[in-house]
């Protein structure tokens, strides 16, 4: 990583300074100042390398409005070089390229990319996780799912695909568990209520509250087909909006 390494390279540089001139506290201010100085470094960097990323992330983000997938994806993969300059950038531009690969039934590419998406792209994550599981990989779609949830712990959705799959192997007493898992996290969510209550009573998950979130995922059939590929947004800072409330 770049800015790591210049920032620490400025601070050292600092520190040093400081510490070869014996100004006041010698040494010790040398360390303080070697910390503060490449943290603001640092912070000063990533604010540089993001103001020049975001005006083509908005660009790339009509392209996949208007249907322009493949420049879309194309633009997206000319970017991977910055990876090195911004953290977590990368992990990013893999998860939407799986996104957008999986959206266009090119199931290889997809996968590729999910498997070096970053943490937290929690619908990268589930989006592979169902690659998995519509390829008869049950049980690599299982440790998927497990990771999903535990580095993205207040995000709903992974628990309702886990029940659902869980569901469709005929684990109704597993599915039960995973939704009651989820009641922790967010007691009064009303997709979760109504879930548990359909599984208790013998009944199907109900999916459509979750919209495209839930169709992009291919387990089910649409009600009708989007005219547009459905693919994660793009933020300033390169996260995603959490999506809790259903």
């Amino acid at each position: 990583m770049y800015t790591i390494a210049i920032s620490a390279l400025i601070g050292l540089l600092a520190g040093g300074i400081w510490t070869a001139l014996d100004l006041w506290k010698g040494w010790q201010m040398g360390i303080v100042l070697f910390l503060l100085v490449g943290l603001a470094s640092f912070v000063l960097i990533s604010r540089a390398v993001a103001r020049r990323i975001e005006p083509r992330f908005l660009a790339i983000q009509k392209q996949i409005q208007g249907n322009q997938i493949p420049l879309a994806m194309n633009q997206l993969e000319g970017l991977m070089p910055l990876g090195r300059w911004q953290i977590l950038l990368e992990g990013q531009l893999h998860a939407q390229l799986g996104m957008l690969a999986y959206a266009t039934n090119d199931n290889e590419r997809a996968e590729k990319h999910f498997a070096q998406a970053g943490y937290r792209a929690t619908e990268a994550q589930i989006a592979y996780a169902a690659l998995l599981y519509r390829t008869n990989r049950w049980p690599k779609a299982r440790e998927i799912l497990d990771f999903a949830i535990r580095a993205n712990k207040k995000q709903i959705l992974p628990y309702h695909v886990y029940a659902w799959m869980l569901l469709e192997q005929g684990d109704r007493s597993g599915a039960i568990d995973k939704l009651l898992a989820c009641e922790k996290i967010e007691s009064g969510n009303e997709s979760t209520k109504e879930n548990l209550a359909r599984l208790q009573n013998g009944k199907d998950l109900a999916m459509k509250r979750f919209g495209v979130l839930w169709w992009g995922l291919q387990l089910e059939r649409p009600p009708k087909q989007p005219g547009t590929v459905q693919a994660m947004p793009f933020r300033k800072g390169f996260r995603q909006k959490p999506q809790r409330r259903h």
